[in-house]
């Protein structure tokens, strides 16, 4: 009888302790246990950088002091002025002093130049007396930044360039990479669709240092050596064209020995549209591959593959939630018949167990802009104004706090890449946490996107742009990634769950086709830039808005660099190009990542770089 008893004591215990494990798993797997999923650090390094905003008031000193690039332009010519905008940005980024020069009015006085860059082809202005040319040979550095013209000063000068014979200017296509001018980018042919350059037809002599070429073999550029200085020239327009910045950035790289600049080092992956509601019904292609309607094809098929990419290639995703999909751009925006909550706390979830983040796309897909024409365009409806705005984004607010408590939203990609002024001012009143917007670099011609640069707004706001998007590489965007990447050292692309759903995004290709394709591009991605952090979109602006605070002074020294950093606040990430061997390495890490450049990692407010023979 005792034994009896003992046996069914021992029963009800272990029965009970099954339970009471059942019960805790499901617990862990609820979206209770996200409350703890908090991210309060997020929010704490956002305070610190907002009230540094504040203080830092005057324009960051150069990086180093006694470099400063004077750009040569002609305020009556638009090409010119477009090669210095862009030419003034890609030296802010890498945090040097440029000196703009209206030749309209003022004339090059060489003596305060490290380096010139000349955006104009008409060399009579810049060459007076032979001052450029006198220039170069004793020591110094000139960029052309535009298609020579054949004035007589081209005439009489031309050899010095590298020059041996030339013909009148064509349009020539594309461009093929002969050098690694773009990081890791060296044998690159691309752009016979999207590159043009009017370019003279000529023939080079064999001191000159090929850069790169057009795809038809028309030199694009070069580098040549002249007495003591060199000339780097380029044989064509396209500078003037803001996704074109890296081949600017590589260029001053390479115009002084042992050039140091600051990337942002992040890669950053969006998913917009998600967690969002899910198009009911069937798609015959997904049917007949596969069986499933469309949100158990979501379900059971696409997120899992994404998830085994993102932990194949440590991919955090940020995902940007739509709470309907209706047109209300009119108060009271209440629990819509087509949210799903269930989908939010499921996905979410695993979002940030994976490590990414949740972000907001809106309550719905209407941007939030009031210009009827962009609305019109975009088949969109028009907001009355930003009081309607602000309640649609509490709206979206309070529904994401109600599956995931404690967590705090930081991140806005704007609907179809479009914000309008009255619209960032209604996120801004609507929204307190609000750290990072993120919607479009490149430019855009029909001027109803949002575009950004990578900065810090006047109101503290961090402005992300994204490069790229799609689940395959095309020529383009492949063209801008490479020359971001030089320049300022971000991937920022995305994608949305249904762009297999749409042929203009999908290309008629399959599900399987499509993440193969992904698959491939992240593969390229890891090989071509091993050292980008994976980051989700707050943590990478966060990062973003240090760097553009530490003010760096770097001193050359024959040996090597030593800098100093105030407003230091965790590792800040360089570019070095240097023919040199790395020899001392204090405070600091220096990794190569092609030939004759290398990776910078700062780890304290004082570092040492030394470089040997």
């Amino acid at each position: 009888m005792n034994k009896d008893v003992k046996f069914r004591r021992n029963v009800y215990i272990i029965m009970v302790t099954i339970l009471a494990l059942a019960i805790l798993i499901q617990i862990a797997r609820s979206q209770f246990v996200l409350q703890f999923n908090h991210n309060e650090q997020w929010l704490e390094e956002r305070q610190s950088i907002l009230e540094q905003t504040k203080t830092i008031n005057e324009p960051m000193a150069a990086l180093i002091e006694d470099e400063k690039y004077c750009i040569a332009f002609n305020s009556n010519n638009e090409s010119s002025v477009n090669i210095k905008n862009q030419a003034i940005q890609t030296l802010k980024y890498m945090k040097r002093a440029a000196l703009p020069i209206d030749l309209s009015s003022e004339k090059i006085n060489y003596s305060r130049c490290t380096s010139v860059l000349v955006t104009i082809g008409k060399f009579e202005v810049i060459n007076e007396n032979s001052a450029m040319v006198d220039y170069v040979h004793n020591g110094g550095s000139v960029f052309l930044m535009n298609t020579p013209e054949l004035d007589n000063t081209f005439v009489q000068i031309y050899r010095k360039l590298g020059i041996i014979a030339f013909d009148y200017a064509e349009v020539t296509k594309g461009i093929h990479l002969t050098s690694n001018v773009l990081i890791a980018e060296k044998g690159l042919k691309t752009g016979h669709d999207f590159i043009f350059n009017v370019s003279l037809r000529l023939e080079l002599d064999e001191k000159v240092e090929l850069l790169a070429e057009s795809l038809e073999g028309i030199p694009l550029m070069w580098k040549r050596e002249y007495g003591s200085g060199q000339f780097l020239v380029f044989n064509g327009d396209m500078l003037q064209i803001k996704g074109n910045r890296g081949l600017i950035a590589g260029a001053i790289g390479l115009l002084q020995a042992d050039t140091i600049y600051p990337i942002f080092n992040s890669k950053v992956f969006f998913i917009d549209d998600f967690p969002a509601p899910i198009k009911k019904g069937l798609e015959p292609s997904i049917y007949q591959k596969y069986g499933v309607d469309i949100p158990t094809f979501y379900h059971k098929i696409w997120w899992p593959d994404m998830l085994k990419a993102a932990k194949r290639y440590s991919v955090k995703y940020t995902a940007a939630v739509i709470q309907s999909y209706n047109d209300k751009v009119t108060p009271p925006f209440l629990a819509p018949v087509d949210e799903e909550r269930h989908n939010l706390i499921a996905y979410g979830r695993e979002v940030i167990k994976s490590g990414g983040e949740i972000g907001l796309h809106g309550y719905n897909h209407q941007s939030l802009q009031t210009n009827k024409e962009t609305a019109n365009i975009l088949e969109y409806n028009i907001w009355s104004g930003q009081s309607d705005m602000e309640q649609s984004i509490q709206g979206v607010l309070k529904y994401v706090d109600s599956a995931f408590p404690k967590y705090s939203v930081m991140s806005y990609v704007p609907p179809s890449n479009v914000l309008g002024v009255d619209g960032r001012e209604a996120l801004k009143a609507a929204w307190p946490n609000l750290t990072v917007i993120s919607s479009l670099y490149d430019t855009d011609y029909s001027n109803m996107s949002y575009v950004q640069e990578f900065e810090i707004a006047e109101d503290g706001i961090i402005e992300m742009p994204r490069i790229s998007s799609g689940y395959f590489e095309t020529p383009h965007y492949r063209w801008i990634e490479a020359n971001a990447m030089t320049s300022v050292g971000v991937f920022s692309h995305f994608v949305h769950p249904d762009d297999l759903l749409v042929e203009s995004r999908s290309h008629n290709k399959s599900w399987e086709e499509l993440y193969k394709e992904f698959v491939a591009m992240l593969e390229r991605l890891d090989k071509s830039y091993p050292w980008l952090r994976n980051q989700t979109s707050t943590e990478a602006a966060l990062d973003l808005a240090k760097t553009i605070h530490a003010e760096v002074k770097i001193t050359k020294q024959d040996d090597g660099f030593s800098g100093e950093v105030t407003h230091y606040d965790a590792p800040l990430h360089y570019i070095l190009r240097s023919e040199r061997k790395i020899a001392r390495q204090d405070n600091c890490s220096v990794k190569k990542i092609d030939e004759n450049v290398y990776l910078v990692t700062v780890f304290d407010s004082k570092f040492t770089i030394g470089l040997g023979g």
